[in-house]
């Protein structure tokens, strides 16, 4: 199958579908928890920054040495695990901690929890300096250190700041070795101001833990998992329903390959009741009027050659006998006989062309309102005078008021001429025709009947095709093309046109059903 198919290109769709919303959630994802976690790193920083800036505008107003400020710095960033800068008001760099030594953070892990009572202190080497002290100084006894309570951080001069313990994601000290391994990109400048308000100097924090990367980055690989497992799920889910579409598609085409290689009889087995169901049936129908076509073409072709080739081969023979007749009077009656026969052919050929051209007009265009009665009336008068020569009484029942349709006035003429030629052809002597015409609001009914010959019960099916003639009949005149042009002018007009015979020698009707002008 190829992939340019409409099976593999929906299959695709649905992958490009998925694949976009997949992109788009991650995205908007993404940014949101990227801008909520800075957030929340910058918020640490600062809310660390604004405590020490007290101790540090302590410090530097008490003129303590420059290497206590960088041992103090150094117990900040070891206790806030981020990078402390001490900065004077000109922005000369005073103290820099460095990034704190993630080894450092093992001891405070959760992996090796300790407790520690209230009013007890730990000695801790901060990154090779001189000790200092850690004090609960509030929390519930034996507490673990980092999850509940504040504490306060002693320089060895005892000036201390209160950091909270509960204010972070982690804790003071319950951070991951993931987070610990990545460092935040948020940085905090704080102002270092006396009581006065005189700048002393800045501290700066940055680098401090990382609290989202950890998260996002979870967050993120169960997206891409998600993401990957939703596009195959969607490229499933598109080959499944593209191959619901294109099957009945295939089985179309299939079809279409079969007629065009001269099988007529091919059916598309299409059985849903959606629009390719809807597809397939009306594929059908258009099939079986395509092989009605055709057959009746071929039947056509074939009856016109044969009604064609009678006539002709006998107007070829009475030429010829005329032509080797030497006798004036056989040679004129040979030479009537071939006038006969080429009336006859003229009479089929013209018959065809009204045929054809009835058949060959669309629609009801052009239809102009016609008065049936008056029509009826002309036509009877003029078929009554024959009738009564030849002893077969004729009656005309019409109603008192105009019967009005819309049609082509000459192919409703033609009709009603056909019904009466036939019906004066095959009545005997001394049986009737009747003709009657009754109106309705939707509907005009008219009957022509005889009670002559009649019709073979086998032949009533297939006495409106063309050049079909009742076996009963074969000895009479005719081409089998009368009724079919009967019908094709009804159905023309949008009616129908019905016959009822009780058989052979028991007479026939003729029912015409056109609706009634609107």
């Amino acid at each position: 199958m190829k992939l340019s198919s409409i099976r593999w290109r929906l299959a695709f769709s649905y992958a490009a579908i998925a694949l976009l919303a997949a992109f788009s959630l991650g995205f908007v994802l993404r940014t949101i928890l990227r801008s909520y976690y800075d957030t929340q790193e910058a918020r640490y920083l600062q809310e660390r920054a604004m405590r020490i800036g007290l101790v540090t505008a302590q410090l530097i107003d008490a003129q303590v040495p420059a290497q206590l400020l960088q041992d103090q710095s150094a117990s900040w960033s070891f206790f806030l695990q981020a990078r402390v800068r001490i900065e004077d008001d000109s922005g000369n760099l005073i103290a820099d901690s460095g990034i704190p030594d993630n080894r450092n953070a093992v001891f405070f892990t959760s992996a090796m929890p300790f407790q520690v009572p209230v009013d007890s202190s730990l000695a801790v080497p901060a990154m090779g300096t001189e000790s200092f002290e850690v004090q609960i100084i509030q929390g519930e006894a034996a507490s673990t250190m980092g999850q509940q309570g504040d504490f306060v951080i002693f320089s060895p001069d005892s000036v201390g700041v209160v950091m909270p313990a509960d204010e972070s994601m982690y804790g003071l000290f319950n951070y991951s070795e993931g987070t610990l391994a990545r460092r935040s990109s948020q940085a905090v400048r704080q102002p270092i101001m006396d009581e006065d308000g005189t700048l002393l100097g800045w501290l700066i924090l940055s680098d401090g833990p990382a609290y989202g990367d950890e998260i996002l980055n979870n967050v993120m690989n169960g997206w891409v998992i998600s993401s990957i497992v939703a596009i195959l799920l969607a490229a499933l889910a598109g080959w499944f329903f593209s191959n619901r579409i294109t099957t009945p598609i295939t089985a179309l085409t299939q079809t279409t390959a079969r007629m065009a290689a001269g099988d007529l009889s091919a059916r598309a087995n299409v059985a849903s009741n959606d629009e390719m169901g809807r597809l397939g049936h009306s594929f059908n129908e258009m099939a079986s009027q395509v092989e009605e076509m055709v057959g009746t073409l071929r039947s056509f072709v074939s009856d016109a050659a044969h009604e064609l080739h009678t006539p002709l081969t006998a107007l070829q023979t009475n030429l010829e006998l005329a032509r080797d007749e030497k006798n004036a009077s056989a040679r004129t009656r040979y030479l009537v006989r071939a006038q006969e026969q080429g009336q006859r052919l003229e009479a089929m050929v013209s018959n065809l062309l009204d045929l054809s051209r009835i058949e060959s007009t669309e629609g009801r265009a052009g239809f102009l309102p016609v008065n049936l009665s008056m029509l009826l009336g002309e036509i009877a008068e003029h078929y009554a005078s024959r009738a009564e020569q030849s002893n077969r009484p004729l009656a005309l029942d019409l109603p008192d008021e105009p019967i009005v349709v819309l049609g082509n006035e000459a192919q409703l003429n033609q009709v009603f001429i056909n019904l009466l030629e036939n019906a004066l052809k095959f009545t005997r002597e001394h049986d009737s025709i009747y003709i009657s015409a009754a109106a309705s609001e939707k509907r005009v009914v008219m009957e022509v009947t005889d009670t002559g010959i009649g019709i073979p019960v086998d032949d009533l099916p297939n006495i409106f095709k063309r050049f079909h003639r009742g076996r009963n009949v074969s000895e009479i005149a005719g081409n089998g093309l009368g009724l079919a042009i009967v019908r094709a002018v009804v159905e023309q007009h949008g009616g129908s046109v019905t016959v009822a015979s009780e058989g052979v020698g028991r007479g026939s009707k003729f029912t015409i059903i056109l609706p009634a002008r609107l």
